[in-house]
């Protein structure tokens, strides 16, 4: 199927339509900068946890989710442990420091505990880190909408990011999360058709059952001693949960979303639906991938042979899906793919005002100045974003697009969760310290990345992030040693050696 049928046009459209609709809406709602960065702070909890769900659940999920389901069946599950250690870890540790702070954005707080230069320097890490993910996250739908669209892989890459632009930069955080709540429910009936299909083709879902049993594919955990693979669950629990915490505890957009609850107790509801729901459509999605592969065997020649893994989505929708339902389909794919972007383009928009343009500019920002300057930071982190990802689609190496996205993601969020984590969890860090850790680390971590080690020392990418969490801990730690204790007063309410200064 080289192009749609016009119904599946119409449901495209559709769908565009309502989400730009969205943040049309939310743009008349706006009066102060902080309804754009914050939704005015009246967010409800659930459709943050759903936010937060979507800002992970990107077309990379969608497309590679699929194709791990494809190709092992439901292990990649067991990493949802990790995921519920991470964020109850946020809920327990983080959320009380940001909501009792009431911070805008999260390296606020490096400042209050370190210094401007932790502060610019958290801040630089999100920034690096997001926008390669960005570009990463619009890159993948091109591999399920190229061969559908009858477009370039160039073109779906710019329409996505394109759309995506227009209505982050329109309403802010409110149609952020608004539209997330709206896009997830684009991909889950999507997923839920296609499970439909897939079953009528295959004759019942006891056969589907019984041939993954078969195969090995419907065993969750694996739990093996070897440090280096990616699918034991002793290792995964302790990576895994690495990875969730910087994620949700120390990333703009995840931090950005907490803030825009009324108070702690909502935050904290949406931390811990976000991970529920996350579950929930992790468990459909690989259940997705685990019918495809069942329906490669029953339905000859439907997947043709020496096939990647990713590309069992799309092969799917191109070959199976009759019309008026594909444009469904492609509509939950770009869901997936907005879903990521617009959170992450307008979270590098709040990061980039509030650490550095109001942080070091000498006259304060008038209010509507301001919002204009965030809409035209949101546009052009996002053109940034798609030119990461026009790149990335004719360099990118044969890894796993998920694989991939936690290499990148490695570089930085174990340097940014060990300053949170030295801050929070000891009184003798400073400034100096610190920063020297995160740099130490960050370099380590990149010099493990680029490095080729021999055959049996490679580690998996899981193993970055926690890594360089662990050097920036103890080279941060060893190194304040060297300098002057920050002063006891100075740490009232950002360490958690002081309850009773930070209930104050």
């Amino acid at each position: 199927m080289g192009s749609l049928h016009w119904a599946d046009l119409a449901v495209l459209v559709l769908y565009v339509g309502g989400v730009l609709w969205i943040g049309w809406i939310a743009n008349r709602r706006q009066k102060t900068a902080e309804d754009y960065y914050l939704g005015g702070r009246r967010m409800a909890w659930w459709a943050i946890g759903i936010s937060i769900l979507a800002n992970s659940y990107s077309a990379t999920s969608l497309v590679g989710g699929t194709g791990m389901g494809y190709g092992s069946g439901f292990l990649f599950l067991q990493r949802q442990l990790g995921d519920l250690v991470g964020f109850s870890l946020v809920a327990v540790l983080f959320l009380p420091f940001f909501s009792r702070l009431g911070l805008t954005s999260a390296y606020e707080y490096l400042e209050k505990r370190f210094g401007v230069v932790a502060r610019t320097f958290g801040s630089l890490l999100f920034l690096g880190q997001t926008l390669l993910r960005a570009g990463l996250l619009i890159h993948a739908p091109a591999y399920a909408l190229a061969g559908i669209l009858g477009w370039s892989m160039d073109t779906a890459i710019l329409v996505a990011s394109g759309v995506s632009i227009v209505y982050c930069a329109l309403g802010g955080l409110e149609a952020d999360v608004w539209t997330d709540v709206v896009q997830l429910a684009v991909i889950v009936l999507g997923i839920a058709i296609s499970l439909v299909l897939i079953v009528s083709d295959v004759g019942s879902v006891g056969r589907i059952a019984g041939e993954a049993a078969s195969s090995g594919k419907l065993a969750p955990i694996r739990v093996a001693a070897d440090p280096r693979g990616a699918d034991n669950l002793v290792w995964v629990l302790l990576a895994y949960s690495t990875v969730a915490l910087a994620v949700q505890g120390t990333n703009q957009q995840s931090v950005q979303r907490y803030m825009s609850c009324r108070n702690l107790a909502g935050a904290r509801r949406a931390a811990m639906s976000g991970w529920a729901i996350g579950v929930a459509t992790t468990i459909l999605t690989l259940a997705f991938g685990v019918a495809l592969s069942v329906w490669s065997t029953a339905v000859p020649g439907a997947m043709p042979e020496g096939m990647k893994q990713d590309a069992a989505f799309g092969t799917f929708l191109k070959h199976r899906v009759p019309p008026g339902l594909a444009g469904l389909l492609v509509a939950a794919v770009f869901a997936a793919a907005m879903s990521s972007i617009d959170s992450a383009i307008q979270s590098m928009s709040t990061a980039t005002i509030v650490d550095f343009v109001k942080r070091f500019r000498k006259r304060p920002l008038e209010g509507r100045t301001e919002l204009r300057l965030a809409r035209t930071l949101t546009g052009l982190f996002g053109l940034a974003a798609a030119g990461i990802a026009l790149y990335a689609a004719h360099e990118s190496s044969g890894m796993a697009l998920l694989d991939l996205m936690v290499t990148w993601i490695g570089y930085f969020a174990g340097p940014l969760l060990g300053l949170f984590l030295l801050g929070m969890l000891t009184r003798r860090a400073n400034q100096k310290g610190a920063v020297t850790g995160a740099v130490v680390a960050f370099a380590c971590v990149a010099l493990l990345v680029v490095a080729e080690p021999k055959e049996g020392y490679a580690f998996h990418a899981l193993w970055f992030a926690p890594f360089g969490l662990a050097a920036t801990f103890v080279v941060g730690l060893s190194a304040s040693c060297f300098f002057p204790e920050p002063p006891r007063e100075k740490l009232a309410g950002l360490s958690l050696r002081d309850p009773d200064e930070s209930s104050a």
